[in-house]
């Protein structure tokens, strides 16, 4: 695998999230996405040897006791070779150093094995989309 730098809360453009997001099939969010990187906790962005954003993942916390894992994005070129879970573990070595010990992920069925292979339990939750 290629070396990837991994950096909390890293300068990015809205567009360069974007085009992460629509590379792995989902909304674009352009408009939207700007206002919603001022609003997490914390980001966390993998980069390529070319400082290309290939890997992001958003943090939202209490900054005490609880944190969510969202929008854990791996660009199609980089999957299956290690890179989403170099960057779990980086958003959790992250928030632990922060003394946050309770770590939330929401996800769909079918990412369950990848979370349990990073480490996290998977018990039963529910997610509201109206």
């Amino acid at each position: 695998m290629n070396p990837i730098s991994f950096l909390p809360n890293p300068m990015v453009s809205t567009r360069s999230v974007s085009d992460l997001r629509e590379a792995v099939g989902w909304g674009r969010l352009d408009t939207e996405h700007s206002d919603e990187l001022k609003g997490y906790w914390a980001t966390l962005g993998g980069f390529d040897e070319n400082g290309t954003l290939i890997a992001w993942c958003a943090l939202l916390s209490d900054g005490k006791y609880h944190a969510i894992l969202l929008d854990v994005l791996v660009h199609p070129c980089w999957q299956k070779q290690g890179v989403g879970r170099a960057l779990v573990s980086q958003a959790v070595a992250h928030l632990r150093a922060q003394s946050i010990r309770t770590i939330h992920v929401d996800f769909l069925p079918e990412r369950a094995a990848f979370y349990e292979r990073c480490g996290f339990r998977i018990g039963v939750g529910g997610i509201y989309e109206p």
